[in-house]
C-alpha cells in the first residue's frame, strides 16, 4: 500500500500530490494512507465527470473545501466562515478578492449540484459536508451511461457453439425442412449481417447450403418466394 502524504501548510490542493509514490516527511505534514486504485478513481471521477459540470469558481471552492476537510483529517465535514473561505480560496479573474455575496452564490451552486450539503451555523462558521465525486448524483449518472455493455456470444465462428445450434434445430434446415448433415449444414443469419444481424443464437438458423445460397444477404421476406420456388422444383425432381 502506498503512503500518501499531504502538507498541511499548503494553501491550495494539488492533485499532483496524490500521485506521488515516494513518501514525503517533514514537520507539519500528516500522513494519509490510501490505496493507489482509490487515488486513481478519485482523480478520474473528478476530472472526467465532475469538472465539466462546475464553473471555474465552483471548481476552486470545491477543491479548497476538499483540501480543508478530507485531506486535512479524513473527515468530510468542515466548519468555516464565508469570509475565511473568500480569503483563502483565491482571487477573481481580475485579481480582486471574492466578496461575501459572490461566495454565497458559489456555495449555493455547489449545493445544487450535490457537491456539498450545508449544516448549522455557529460563531466558528457554517458546517459543510463535502461529498466525494463518486457520491455525487451527476457523476453517478455519467458513470452509469458508460458502463460496458455485455458482449454478445459468438455462435457463428465458434465450432462448438455452431454444433449446439445444429443440435437445437435437430439438424433440419429451418427454411426447406430437409435433413442436413455435417457435409451440407451451415448457419444462416435470419437478419443478414449487412442489415445489422449479429452472430447470436437467436439470429442464427440451421440451413442447408442450397437455401443459404438463395437467402444470402436477403431478409427472410425477400428470400421466401425464391426459397419456396426452389423447394417446389426439388420435389418435382424427386417425384420423377
Amino acid at each position: 500500500m502506498n503512503v500518501l502524504t499531504i502538507p498541511l501548510t499548503r494553501t491550495h490542493f494539488s492533485f499532483a500530490a496524490l500521485t506521488t509514490n515516494a513518501p514525503v516527511t517533514a514537520r507539519g505534514y500528516r500522513e494519509i494512507k490510501m490505496k493507489e486504485k482509490d487515488i486513481k478513481s478519485l482523480i478520474t471521477d473528478f476530472v472526467d465527470f465532475l469538472l465539466p459540470e462546475l464553473t471555474p469558481y465552483e471548481t476552486s471552492l470545491y477543491l479548497y473545501l476538499f483540501r480543508n476537510s478530507i485531506l486535512r483529517d479524513c473527515s468530510q465535514k468542515v466548519r468555516i466562515g464565508k469570509r475565511t473561505m473568500a480569503q483563502g480560496y483565491g482571487s477573481g479573474s481580475r485579481g480582486a478578492k471574492t466578496n461575501y455575496a459572490h461566495m454565497t452564490k458559489v456555495i449555493a451552486g455547489l449545493e445544487e449540484k450535490g457537491c456539498l450539503s450545508i449544516g448549522d451555523t455557529t460563531r466558528e462558521g457554517t458546517e459543510y459536508t463535502i461529498n466525494l465525486p463518486h457520491d455525487i448524483h451527476i457523476v453517478q449518472e455519467k458513470i452509469a451511461t458508460i458502463q460496458p455493455k455485455q458482449k454478445d456470444e459468438d455462435y457463428f465462428t465458434d465450432l462448438q457453439k455452431r454444433n449446439l445450434l445444429f443440435e437445437r434445430d435437430n439438424w433440419i434446415c429451418q427454411y426447406c425442412g430437409e435433413k442436413v448433415t455435417k457435409e451440407n449444414a451451415t448457419l444462416d443469419h435470419y437478419i443478414p449481417q449487412s442489415k445489422g444481424g449479429k452472430n447470436t443464437k437467436e439470429n442464427l438458423r440451421t440451413c442447408c447450403l442450397l437455401c443459404n445460397g438463395i437467402k444470402s444477404g436477403k431478409a427472410f421476406e425477400e428470400a421466401a418466394p425464391y426459397i419456396l420456388k426452389n423447394i417446389q422444383e426439388r420435389r418435382k425432381r424427386k417425384n420423377k
